[in-house]
């Protein structure tokens, strides 16, 4: 008698092969897709929280960009950017991932087409992270606004929010 699996692993392994790719290609899709939503928080520079068409509340961390954080200076300055370029406003967001506090990592692009990440970098109110992103025009627009002085580079020396994450932990 022949066991009943012999031949079950064979038979479905062409249609499981073709779901798994659909599925990976599905989701490579959908991060091109720009998905749009209504501001309804901002937590900090780099934070908003948006309102879908479908009543979800996202938690999106702006792609590419560290702020400084509310205790640290120039943190309530960047917070304060950041909402009256978008609070209450409908952008569109394009998800470039999940970060480990399962917040939604993404561009967003406001009502006039601006890219907000790109905007908070020009105004001086963020570093490039550029451990998590490569962008040439983030890299020259954090230069441009040191070159400037102006928002957070009008301190001969700011503190990088991960260094200041860091010591506010107590790790070396």
């Amino acid at each position: 008698m022949k066991p009943v699996l012999e031949n079950v692993c064979p038979r479905f392994a062409v249609p499981i092969l073709l779901l798994l790719i659909s599925l990976i290609l599905a989701t490579t899709a959908l991060s091109d897709e720009l998905m749009a939503a209504r501001v309804v928080g901002v937590s900090d520079g780099d934070n908003i929280t948006v309102l879908t068409p479908i009543n979800k509340q996202v938690l999106i961390r702006l792609y590419g960009i560290d702020c400084p954080e509310e205790g640290q200076a120039f943190g309530v300055e960047a917070k304060q950017f950041t909402s009256g370029q978008c609070f209450g406003m409908t952008i569109q967001y394009r998800l470039m991932g999940i970060d480990r506090f399962d917040r939604t990592i993404a561009k967003v692009v406001l009502e006039d087409g601006r890219e907000l990440n790109l905007e908070i970098l020009k105004a001086g109110f963020a570093w490039h992270f550029e451990r998590y992103s490569k962008r040439q025009d983030y890299v020259d627009a954090e230069a441009e606004a040191r070159k400037a002085g102006v928002g957070l580079w009008a301190d001969p020396d700011p503190t990088p929010p991960w260094d200041w994450r860091r010591e506010r932990r107590g790790k070396p």
